[in-house]
């Protein structure tokens, strides 16, 4: 189990309580493409599937027909994931080694996830398991730091005592990669603005889901990492209500 993986273990039981799901326009475009390559789908792969939030997605989108397999490597996440498993599965593997045999399913997902992966490698896997017309998709929800005062504030705090971190961490040429990869082709993008709303406890909660926060939280301690959430949403939020902007990035390509 490497570093990253215990520190996500350690968050599952916030991470499942307050982290925000996906917008409903996007989602259905998912699921439109995967309709469209694989007519009736018969298994449906979420890698990197953490407490499964995306796993009950996509149970959501499909209904009950098709097998639906979150792969995790933690276990505190996946253990955290199968108290709501309703049906689902979850499994140990690694995105970049899916324990599924060569075209057996009709989508592989990575949700909130894909920069934790090795991505040449997991684009290959995703090839080796999907059938043919099967997708391959990356799903990521992005707070909007340009057009938040606030949300270019709280990412500053965690370049300044995260360790390494960049806002910009996510942005790479997805498109690109997913079309260079041998047996995947006709990448596309869609994109989707929302805001989420909250209270100071449940932005506290989210906050200290994330393993960069933890990084905030070691290098400066708990109580001070919460003050210093707490000092921002109160200058920028007066009232309370917290408001942060969000762009839902998805990508697809499919199994040629």
């Amino acid at each position: 189990m490497t570093d990253r993986t215990q520190a996500f273990d350690r968050l599952a039981d916030d991470y499942r309580r307050f982290r925000p799901g996906y917008p409903a326009d996007i989602t259905a475009r998912l699921r439109e493409h995967v309709l469209a390559g694989s007519g009736e789908p018969r298994l449906l792969l979420d890698a990197g599937s953490g407490t499964g939030i995306s796993t009950r997605t996509l149970r959501h989108l499909f209904g009950p027909g098709p097998r639906v397999v979150g792969i995790e490597p933690g276990r505190a996440m996946r253990g955290t994931a199968a108290d709501e498993a309703d049906g689902l599965e979850y499994v140990d593997g690694r995105a970049e080694a899916l324990p599924f045999p060569v075209g057996s399913a009709s989508l592989v997902l990575a949700a909130q996830a894909v920069h934790w992966f090795d991505r040449p490698a997991f684009y290959a896997e995703a090839a080796r398991v999907l059938e043919p017309g099967g997708t391959v998709a990356v799903l990521h929800n992005d707070r909007d730091w340009e057009s938040s005062d606030f949300v270019d504030a709280y990412e500053g705090l965690l370049e300044k005592y995260g360790d390494d971190y960049r806002r910009d961490h996510r942005v790479f040429d997805t498109v690109g990669e997913m079309n260079a990869a041998d047996g995947l082709a006709h990448a596309v993008a869609h994109s989707t603005a929302w805001t989420r709303e909250l209270g100071l406890e449940a932005l506290l909660g989210s906050a200290l889901s994330s393993s960069r926060v933890a990084d905030v939280v070691r290098a400066l301690g708990g109580d001070a990492a919460r003050a210093a959430i707490t000092a921002l949403a109160r200058e920028h939020f007066p009232d309370g209500a917290v408001r942060i902007p969000y762009v839902t990035r998805l990508f697809l390509a499919r199994r040629s």
